[in-house]
């Protein structure tokens, strides 16, 4: 590997840790991987996740445990909590350098494909936001690195450890780890016109995978067996066939409008170079199989009906091998459209930073408009007038640094505008001014906030009305413990529970402001202030 390469690897963790804590946690995914790991750090209980101290068994406990150990290194804070989404992106792209270089066998695509993973904005988008699809993605990357080394070096030990990390991909997020890796072994042996084989080492291996993906499975059925049910139904079919039960259903169309826009810049000049050169564009067999791989993957999502914006992360890395090998093959003879592609991205982002502090709705100080805008146009003059390297390298390294100062932006920007990512560090900082003490409750009506008890501690009860999100899943709960963290106010006797707390006026009420009491209700409120947020009000 190129010293340059470190160093770029190197910056790029830097850029990624830069002000990670800066922002509050976002409801409602982020919040809620970071509540549960809080709370699994906090028993030392890795094998039943608990939210806001009820059982939670929607995924397998690999990212809450990984969430739970930065607590244990950083702390208990919004750092700690992101800290290993940065070391794994830097993992997946050293995996993808690696994986091309070996397949591939040319260390310029090997680079340039690491590169273009890291630029792709779905990517950025994963490493920023704490949920299973960053450490979904790493397992998925480094089993297919695994398996490559097995078929090319024909090490047997690699395959035990491919069907191992495979494994631990199952304990990421479930059955859907084997997809994106079925679907690139399938489209390997077609297009390499291989026949399936099986030998000794493939049933062991296969044991093996059985053995590390059914491990906390088996265990779980064992202390709970009525959990076999919900995992199979719900959490499998319901999830693939029934997404309106989750209220996640999109139309089959949704991936193939919004994938493209999400690997932008860089489809812009593969495609014009496709177009231009359809008839005599030479495309190598480890290129074909990557983009087959993704188109594969695109298409299968897609049959699904359960949909979410980073379901569809797995198809990228394939995506840039497939766009690497095109850039490097290809970008000399069309280096104008790679280099103005690059060129507009960094000026729409200069753009970005002078026009933000001028929007009425959004909070952007002056003090990072003219810090990021001075860094852009010092970094866009040295790229475009003083970087001496040919035409390619230069592109790559343009948009590299470019997506970088997105990054900055989004970092800076997130950490001053909390209600337009939808965190709610304001409300949970006035509200710890306004209560010292530790003997108050906050009610949190008709609607589960993850992070409350992040940052205000265990006194944090959820009021379910009608709002499907408030709604607990208690069958699985052995005591009545749950009900000190959570209050169904339609059941018996949880009415009068609710009027009760409300006659304490040191506890705390928050009501998002879409929604209000009922009428019959809203005399519990006469004795309390209120301080009204973007989205919230709380009334205390």
């Amino acid at each position: 590997m190129k010293k340059s390469f470190y160093l770029i690897l190197l910056i790029l963790f830097c850029v990624l840790n830069l002000g990670q804590g800066s922002w509050g946690l976002t409801e409602s995914s982020e919040a809620r991987y970071a509540e549960i790991g809080r709370e699994m750090a906090i028993s030392n209980n890795y094998l039943h996740p608990s939210l806001l101290n009820i059982g939670h068994y929607h995924k397998p406990p690999i990212t809450y445990a990984i969430t739970a150990v930065g607590y244990k290194i950083f702390g208990f804070n919004e750092y700690g909590a992101r800290f290993f989404l940065s070391v794994a992106l830097l993992f997946q792209i050293i995996l993808i350098y690696k994986i091309v270089l070996l397949w591939f066998k040319d260390e310029k695509v090997a680079i340039t494909s690491a590169l273009i993973y890291f630029s792709f904005p779905i990517v950025l988008i994963a490493a920023r936001n704490l949920t299973t699809d960053i450490y979904l993605n790493t397992f998925i990357i480094w089993s297919i690195y695994f398996w490559l080394q097995f078929k090319l070096k024909e090490k047997k030990i690699r395959l035990y450890l491919f069907y191992i990390v495979l494994g631990l991909a199952f304990l990421t997020k479930g059955p859907v780890a084997f997809l994106p890796v079925m679907l690139f072994v399938i489209c390997y042996k077609i297009i390499n016109k291989e026949k399936p084989a099986f030998s000794i080492h493939s049933v062991l291996g296969l044991i093996t995978l059985v053995i590390v993906s059914g491990s906390w499975f088996a265990l779980i059925i064992y202390h709970k067996p009525e959990l076999w049910d919900y995992f199979v139904q719900e959490q499998i079919i319901n999830r693939s066939i029934n997404a309106e039960t989750f209220h996640r259903a999109k139309p089959f169309w949704f991936y193939a409008l919004i994938a493209p826009a999400l690997a932008l810049p860089w489809i812009v000049p593969v495609v014009i170079t496709i177009c231009k050169k359809r008839k005599t564009l030479q495309v190598d067999k480890p290129s074909k199989v990557a983009g087959f791989t993704a188109l594969s993957i695109l298409i299968t999502f897609s049959l699904f009906s359960s949909k979410l914006l980073l379901y569809i992360l797995p198809l990228y890395p394939f995506l840039a091998m497939y766009f690497g090998s095109i850039f490097i093959n290809h970008s000399r003879t069309d280096k104008i459209e790679y280099y103005y592609v690059f060129i507009v991205s960094l000026s729409i982002l200069l753009v970005a930073v002078i026009v933000f502090p001028f929007i009425p709705l959004l909070d952007f100080s002056w003090f990072s408009s003219i810090s990021l805008l001075l860094s852009i146009l010092a970094f866009g003059y040295f790229m475009i007038y003083r970087f001496k390297a040919n035409p390619t390298t230069q592109s790559l390294y343009l948009i590299t640094g470019t997506l970088c100062f997105l990054v900055l932006i989004y970092t800076a920007f997130s950490s001053q505008n909390s209600f337009i990512i939808n965190a709610l560090k304001p409300e949970y900082t006035f509200i710890n001014k306004q209560r010292t003490n530790e003997d108050y409750k906050v009610l949190v009506y008709d609607n589960l906030l993850s992070s409350a008890p992040f940052y205000l501690g265990e006194q944090v009860i959820t009021i379910y009305d009608s709002n499907f999100e408030a709604q607990r899943d208690i069958r699985f709960e052995t005591t009545q413990k749950w009900k000190e963290n959570y209050l169904p106010i339609n059941e018996s006797g949880q009415l009068e529970r609710f009027k009760s707390l409300m006659k304490d006026t040191n506890n705390v009420l928050l009501i998002k402001n879409k929604k209000k009491l009922a009428d019959s209700l809203t005399y519990l409120l006469k004795d309390f202030k209120s301080q009204k947020f973007k989205k919230w009000t709380v009334y205390y």
